[in-house]
């Protein structure tokens, strides 16, 4: 294809559609629009993959080491149009390390943090080889299992400071891929064995507090680990018509592609991505034909890998109903609604008056949040007793190395030992649970049994996969899956909002929390405003799943049913 942009690995994730319009626009084609918020946000991400970026350079070594048989060097490559040439003059020189390099040959192009030399040849020799490096916010690997042998998992450590001058070794860490960090370097490695110097490995530099967090270690795996997906991608061709993922909400071609959507009532406006693929299989890519088939229930109970309740779905979301209650029988005598008693049917209730009142006036119920940044880790655990909303933070600048999560256990299990002692039950809450799984093990695994002051130590990872793992820990985000079908999202903000809650931080999410947090790090005014904010954010996300679990309890009411 004469005169064709070539395909990077930004092509190759997520939407497929979008390389299309892109393009588009360059020619003239098409105007994107992109709201105030979004061009903030675009300004952020790129700040905070710079500050990544930045991190790792310093980290970076600036001399050989006593012993070491190699010549050190290093060459950043400056974005002035000219990135590709000095990359292959780079090369060319046998450079140690190569920063923010760009490798491109015919139909494929790639922009790489980090080429890092791998033999121990001075200038360029027939050995030479480099290995393409991805700076990621991701978290980049997880422990193997206890037991397992340093590189059972295929997966290799070197320490950044010691990048091109020394070699992997074995870690007990199996790598945790992300679709765009894979591609980047697999692109990258076919662009560097196409000119002969590929070493055969890709190398990653991830954040977080994880086993090969903070920016300060490269895990390292094989080349043939991520060429196998970037081999599907390329296979797949690009879509005529658009199709909705969950990057549409962000994108500046949203209205444009959606005008598309909604003109033929495409079965993407309800279940994106790949969720539409078996009904697609079978026929039906719109939803006014999904929906027709709730009339047919006998030809819908004979249809194959799909799920039947997306017809009932499909015609609510024509009739603009976001959600659906599942018949009461199948989800409101869960033990864990109940705090493991056995449900009981009430005689009679009055209005508003919760069934079984007697069997949960034993029960201590906590509800807890966690907010996290990619690089830092945690920074503010909050917990709400149904009286009181306790947070424990972390706003100093250089980190407290976990001491607000031991103190936040501390008083978390003390809570627990009372509830025993006073022979009560104790329950544990929070909405989809993933990410408090994920730190507390990562804490724990990194500072486990740490004392910080008595009476707070870190718990180990025993002692949290216990907690974790037992009935006291329950995700108020499984309660409600089980009750509710919804054509929409299941977020605790959609949900809670059903229950009667409204949160008092309307602006500000995930994201926004993160930019916060880095305010809140600093002094004066702004930072303590920044810190009430997250408390406030947080205390609602805490306060929030207690209120859903109480509506839930009196049946979701005001909520029609789904008929199946």
């Amino acid at each position: 294809m004469t005169g064709a942009a070539p395909v990077t690995p930004a092509d190759l994730t997520g939407c497929r559609r979008r390389s299309v319009l892109t393009r588009a626009v360059a020619a003239g084609r098409l105007s994107p629009e992109i709201t105030a918020s979004g061009l903030a946000g675009r300004y952020a991400h790129h700040g905070r993959r710079m500050l990544r970026r930045s991190a790792v350079w310093d980290a970076l070594p600036t001399a050989a080491r006593l012993g070491d048989r190699v010549r050190y060097s290093r060459v950043d490559v400056i974005d002035d149009g000219t990135a590709e040439e000095q990359t292959l003059e780079a090369i060319a020189a046998g450079v140690r390390l190569i920063t923010g390099a760009r490798l491109a040959d015919g139909g494929l192009a790639c922009d790489i943090d980090l080429l890092v030399r791998c033999d121990t040849d001075a200038g360029l020799t027939p050995a030479t080889s480099y290995m393409p490096v991805a700076v990621t916010a991701h978290t980049i690997a997880r422990r193997t299992a206890p037991g397992a042998a340093p590189g059972s998992a295929g997966v290799g450590v070197v320490d950044v400071a010691a990048l091109g001058l020394s070699a992997p070794v074995p870690a007990s860490l199996r790598h945790r891929s992300s679709p765009a960090d894979s591609q980047r370097v697999a692109v990258a490695h076919v662009l560097l064995d196409r000119i002969g110097v590929a070493s055969g490995s890709v190398g990653f530099i991830g954040g977080g507090t994880g086993p090969a967090g903070g920016y300060t270690r490269c895990v390292v795996i094989d080349a043939d680990r991520v060429l196998p997906g970037l081999e599907r991608a390329l296979s797949v061709s690009v879509p005529e018509v658009p199709v909705r993922v969950k990057e549409c909400v962000t994108c500046e071609f949203h209205n444009h592609c959606r005008g598309e959507l909604l003109a033929r009532a495409d079965i993407s406006l309800m279940l994106p991505g790949d969720r539409g693929t078996a009904w697609r299989d079978l026929g039906v890519d719109t939803l006014p034909a999904l929906a027709d088939l709730a009339d047919r229930p006998v030809e819908l109970r004979g249809m194959v890998g799909v799920d039947p309740e997306d017809a009932s779905l499909a015609a609510a979301w024509l009739a603009g109903v976001e959600f659906l209650r599942r018949p009461l029988r199948r989800w409101i005598t869960r033990p864990d609604l109940w705090c493991g008693h056995p449900f009981r049917m009430p005689d009679r209730l009055a209005d508003g008056e919760l069934p079984m009142a007697s069997e949960l006036a034993d029960a201590v119920e906590i509800d807890v949040d966690m907010e996290a940044h990619p690089v830092r880790g945690t920074f503010l655990w909050g917990t709400f007793d149904g009286s009181e909303y306790r947070p424990f933070t972390d706003f100093s600048r250089d980190g407290d190395e976990g001491e607000h999560v031991a103190r936040y256990w501390a008083w978390l299990m003390a809570r627990r030992r009372a509830a025993h002692d006073a022979y009560r039950v104790f329950r544990v809450y929070c909405y989809s649970q993933q990410g408090e799984n994920h730190w507390m093990r990562s804490y724990a695994g990194r500072f486990g049994g740490r004392e910080y002051a008595p009476g707070v130590v870190m718990p180990t990872l025993a002692e949290v996969n216990a907690f974790l793992n037992s009935g006291e820990w329950v995700d108020v985000f499984a309660l409600v899956k089980a009750a509710l079908a919804a054509t929409g999202s299941l977020g605790l903000k959609s949900v809670a909002r059903l229950a009667g809650f409204s949160f008092s931080e309307k602006d500000v999410d995930g994201r926004a929390a993160v930019d916060l947090f880095e305010v809140a790090l600093g002094e004066g005014d702004a930072a303590s405003a920044a810190r009430r904010t997250l408390e406030r954010y947080n205390a609602d996300d805490c306060y929030a799943p207690a209120a859903v679990r109480r509506w839930l309890r009196l049946g979701a009411p005001g909520v029609p049913p789904l008929e199946y």
